[in-house]
């Protein structure tokens, strides 16, 4: 009998295991792929590697706009791209498992959920293991369209980015999430032709309404050119038409229209039918000391969020304290970068009782500095307090940590007033918008 099982060592099981070593848990955890989890190994941080490399390509097409003269045009290697990322992701995978083994029975194995009696057991590799709690952190998979299968030759979701032999000369992107934009702004920075397909009526369709004008203006800066409220109707070889009946050539699709979660089997005695876990507000399911977070709840498909969400029903488990949400920040690794939190203005029904405000960045002498004048910050204002904040900008994932540490403590905005934020740098936008914001 174990005090914790852990099925899925992405960054919420992670978590969850480093919480309960150092609370002397006794504890086993099952993971039947890379540990680490999409984060890791195909997604934030394989892409944020890539996406470095193309930004620097692309600041130095404009070098000379710095003074700064090249003997050649600049170019890229893409091998040389994809090992420097694979180097990363083994620097920080290579010293999981053997700290995990030190501390934790780890299993190897595919883990199915057995309820017996009404008492829930892990079969993994053969065996049988019972925990005193079990949390479920298995993960995400992408989303598959009926009509467009992946066949992971043509038609592509995002884990297969990273098998890419050459660049495309054109790429054709479903969906203008935070994959399909991060990867459009690769893509274009590697000279490749840019296409986004968005079957809502606006791009970015999570993001505040503001941002998502300003996004327009980014991609058609960077020639990516971008079908709104428009979807695929007919593929005939590599040629796309379009429900509006638009038409043209690609030697690639990758659809990237969201992930679905990953939740392993459950089998339970004396039940014949398919059987759906529901998951409740505080992660908990209709089990006793079963618990799934992260990815596989659905619930907001961010690292960070599955990490706190581990922290969450740790708490519940060690000190049953109540599991508690706050606002998440969110990040899309464009050029500039877009970063959001908290309440959008197309989320307001009363806007009377809200103050909103906006201003540039390249009102701050840093932007300018920097050559990153492109982009502006908004805040959501109610009973003086912020209650939402929308960035776009150059280091946007630094300044949101900021407007969520002031959601966070409630801090009031005639108090922002009397923070001392470094001059020159982007920071000083915080104060800005406040003070001066329209």
């Amino acid at each position: 009998m174990y005090d914790l099982a852990v099925i899925g060592l992405g960054p919420a099981g992670l978590e969850a295991c480093d919480i309960a070593i150092k609370n002397n848990l006794k504890v086993i955890a099952f993971e039947n792929g890379d540990i680490g989890g999409t984060c890791l190994n195909q997604g934030c941080i394989p892409t944020k590697a890539i996406l470095h490399c193309a930004d620097l390509l692309n600041e130095l097409k404009d070098s000379d706009k710095l003074g700064i003269q090249l003997f050649s045009s600049p170019n890229y290697d893409w091998h040389k791209i994809l090992e420097r990322k694979t180097d990363i992701v083994a620097k920080f995978s290579k010293v999981l498992e053997p700290s995990l083994k030190r501390n934790i029975t780890l299993v190897k194995a595919k883990a199915e959920i057995c309820v017996i009696d009404d008492e829930v057991q892990i079969a993994a590799d053969d065996n049988y293991y019972q925990a005193k709690n079990v949390i479920i952190a298995t993960g995400s998979r992408p989303v598959e369209l009926e009509g467009l299968e992946f066949d992971h030759r043509f038609i592509i979701n995002s884990d297969d980015l990273y098998g890419l032999k050459k660049i495309p000369k054109s790429i054709t992107i479903i969906g203008s999430g935070a994959i399909g934009l991060e990867w459009a702004i690769i893509f274009s920075s590697l000279n490749v032709n840019v296409k986004i397909i968005e079957k809502a009526p606006n791009l970015a369709p999570l993001c505040d309404i503001d941002v998502q004008k300003r996004l327009e203006r980014i991609l058609k800066n960077r020639n990516i050119e971008f079908y709104k409220d428009d979807f695929i109707k007919d593929i005939n070889k590599n040629i796309v038409t379009l429900n509006s009946e638009i038409t043209f050539e690609t030697d690639l699709i990758l659809s990237c229209v969201g992930r679905k979660p990953i939740l392993p089997e459950i089998s339970i005695s004396g039940c014949q039918e398919n059987f759906k876990l529901k998951v409740y507000d505080d992660y908990s399911t209709d089990f006793d000391n079963l618990y799934v977070i992260g990815d596989a709840n659905c619930e907001m498909m961010l690292a960070h969020a599955a990490s706190y969400q581990a922290k969450s029903v740790m708490k519940k488990i060690l000190f049953d304290v109540s599991v508690t949400k706050k606002p998440i920040p969110s990040v899309i690794y464009t050029s500039p970068q877009i970063a959001s939190i908290g309440l959008r203005e197309q989320d307001l029904e009363d806007k009377q009782n809200y103050q909103i405000k906006k201003i540039l960045i390249s009102s701050v002498a840093k932007s300018w500095c920097d050559n990153a004048q492109d982009g502006l910050v908004k805040v959501i204002i109610k009973d003086n307090l912020i209650k939402g904040a929308h960035i776009v900008s150059k280091d946007a994932d630094l300044l949101i940590a900021i407007f969520n540490i002031l959601i966070d403590k409630k801090i009031p905005i005639d108090e922002i007033d009397d923070m001392i934020f470094p001059h020159p740098s982007l920071s000083e936008i915080v104060n800005e918008v406040i003070k001066n914001g329209r």
